[in-house]
């Protein structure tokens, strides 16, 4: 039978000692945050003015400790193997924190530890961030042959699978049976184990684009457990075609709010997946509900492991599996609102697709992308603020991505810029005038010729087990464009073929026409 937890009776939380003396707790606590948080926000917008004015210089990279350093680039082999990919074992951090707080909260019978992952994630990170600075090394050709071939890389992203799914399991148990979790507890746990989740997103986000279906699984496992299984299949063919044009959900327009934009990607990246999702579904001969769908049927697994949660460990199980899952996509979308704002393709005509969406859009480029090489957040995210590169050559290896400061750099980590981007005003503010100069410098790189000098050729967008393509060169069918026939299994297939083209940039060969 299961047992019924009382949030709200203090009396079985706390003995009758601690709970006489909580509400000097409360306030002895609440006066210590205060000071924290007016500290925080001192240090953290003189740093943030300083590296805005950064960023805002093009000539050189953002400040770093070390940053030209070759430090876990090096070649050397099986020691230096697993030091170069050991700093990212940081991508459990996030979840280490989950536990900690429950351990502290348990000890002490104070349930506001459980809040830990939030004040360690979004206060001590993005300070950390600032005050490291940017990794601004970029591996040569011979590093990247050793760390290409380094499996330590890719443990360390399946190591973090396993750990995700575990917690919920051991969080969902905790929660569901512990009497002693009242509402505060169970709150600041499941939005915890939410917030790890959020921050293990970068390591979802690396394997569903590596070309095995081992990698791919185990990423789609990951979202059986959140609850969110349309994710891989717009991301890969949806947000990675239409990124930076007003018809990708995940690309976020100039001025727009971050409280607006997120509850549209939430909705139309479901509505995106399902559509790209029928339209592989009928190249395949099969109607959109069949037991093959990509979507549907790994939803059904997901509802089958919410009931289980519901059925062993009661109600209050159930609530936790639902608010990490949903954080899981709220946090995710936040990753998507900050990583292309204001940053946008010319439309160089009205063609349209199959849905209306204008469909003829410039090459997407170096300039289409924010890009950040902070080494705190680019460890524990598994190098996805490179995200330029990554746009470019989604067939890169996370360990092998690069950063350029020509590229539209941020001021900080994606940690720092989720907490920016909470406060509208502040965000435009700081993020604006960046995003209006990195416009007229892409400009003005297509005008001089520079573009070609200040990034590596080649173009490769779409990459997955699904398309199994290397970077380094422009394939026509990873383009979005509108005479893609994806009935067909040819070169045009976002799903089939190893096309090979040219390279360059779309609206810079146009003007040379």
């Amino acid at each position: 039978m299961n047992k019924v937890t009382d949030w709200d009776s203090s009396a079985e939380v706390w003995n009758n000692e601690t709970a006489t003396s909580y509400p000097a707790i409360e306030e002895t606590l609440g006066v210590s945050l205060g000071y924290m948080f007016i500290g925080w926000t001192v240090l953290f917008a003189a740093a943030m003015y300083w590296r805005q004015t950064e960023a805002m210089d093009e000539s050189k990279n953002n400040w770093g400790l070390l940053q030209w350093s070759s430090m876990f680039y090096c070649e050397g082999g099986a020691v230096m193997d697993f030091i170069n990919a050991l700093p990212h074992i940081m991508n459990l951090i996030p979840t280490a924190t989950v536990y900690i707080g429950v351990y502290a909260y348990e000890q002490t019978g104070n349930p506001y530890w459980t809040f830990l992952t939030f004040f360690a994630g979004f206060g001590l990170v993005p300070i950390l961030d600032l005050l490291i600075g940017e990794d601004s090394y970029n591996p040569t050709k011979k590093e990247e042959i050793a760390m290409r071939n380094n499996n330590w890389f890719r443990f360390h992203t399946v190591l973090y699978v396993w750990i995700y799914i575990l917690s919920v399991c051991h969080f969902a148990k905790y929660v569901g049976e512990n009497v002693k979790v009242n509402s505060i507890a169970f709150w600041g746990i499941s939005t915890s184990l939410g917030i790890s989740s959020g921050f293990g997103i970068g390591c979802i986000h690396e394997i569903i684009h590596r070309p095995t279906y081992w990698e791919n699984y185990h990423g789609r496992l990951v979202l059986l457990f959140a609850n969110y299984n349309h994710f891989w299949i717009e991301h890969i063919w949806g947000h990675h075609k239409r990124v930076a044009t007003e018809e990708d959900p995940a690309s976020s327009a100039l001025n727009e709010s971050f409280w607006s934009f997120i509850w549209k990607c939430l909705y139309m990246s479901f509505i995106s997946a399902c559509r790209i999702e029928d339209k592989f579904q009928k190249a395949k001969g099969r109607s959109f509900w069949n037991r093959h769908n990509r979507i549907v049927t790994p939803f059904l697994v997901s509802f089958a492991i919410d009931y289980i949660f519901y059925k062993y460990f009661g109600l209050s199980a159930l609530c936790f599996q639902l608010v990490q899952s949903f954080l899981t996509a709220f946090f995710t979308d936040n990753a998507n609102y900050i990583e292309h704002y204001g940053l946008r393709r010319d439309r160089l005509s009205d063609k349209k697709d199959q849905w209306g969406w204008y469909c003829d859009y410039e090459r997407q480029g170096w300039m289409h992308a924010w890009n950040t090489g902070d080494r705190i957040s680019n460890w524990m995210l598994f190098k996805i603020e490179r995200h330029p590169d990554h746009h470019v050559n989604a067939g890169r290896p996370y360990q092998l991505l690069r950063t350029y400061k020509a590229s539209p750099t941020y001021p900080t980590g994606y940690a720092g810029m989720f907490v920016l981007s909470w406060f509208p005003p502040i965000w435009k503010m700081v993020m604006n005038p960046i995003a209006l100069k990195a416009k007229k410098d892409y400009e003005q790189q297509l005008k001089d010729g520079t573009y070609s000098k200040l990034f590596p050729a080649g173009a490769n967008p779409i990459s997955s087990v699904y398309k199994k393509t290397g970077e380094g060169h422009y394939e026509k069918g990873s383009q979005m464009e509108c005479d893609i026939d994806m009935d067909k299994g040819n070169g045009g297939d976002i799903w089939a073929g190893d096309g090979v083209g040219v390279s360059g940039n779309t609206r810079e060969a146009k003007k040379g026409q």
